[in-house]
């Protein structure tokens, strides 16, 4: 399953606890593995500055030009759906404790 469908998917209010278990799993495997691409990227764009910081140009205009490349695009977006699975994690776990 797809983050977005895991996020509709969520939104039940009337999940069974295997429910609430199986889109944690999930949830965890999908962040997991978009932190592992962030690493990728993060690893990508410490070596785009340093090349480009060897030529003497400016840090933030490194820094503006990796943005708005293919890389620093999905960088961004990483962040920001790492950041909403992390918050529907938490809900998640909270949901299962008052279950059990």
């Amino acid at each position: 399953m797809q983050l977005k469908e895991l996020i509709i998917a969520v939104k039940e209010k009337n999940l069974s606890k295997d429910d609430l278990e199986n889109y944690r799993d999930q949830m965890s495997q999908l962040f997991a593995e978009m932190q592992l691409e962030l690493a990728d990227l993060e690893k990508l764009k410490a070596m785009y500055m340093d090349t480009n910081s060897k030529a003497g140009v400016s840090d933030i205009s490194i820094k503006r030009h990796w943005q708005g490349s293919k890389e620093g695009l999905r960088e961004i977006v990483l962040k920001r759906y790492c950041l909403a699975t992390k918050e529907l994690l938490n809900s998640l776990k909270s949901r299962l404790y008052s279950i059990y």
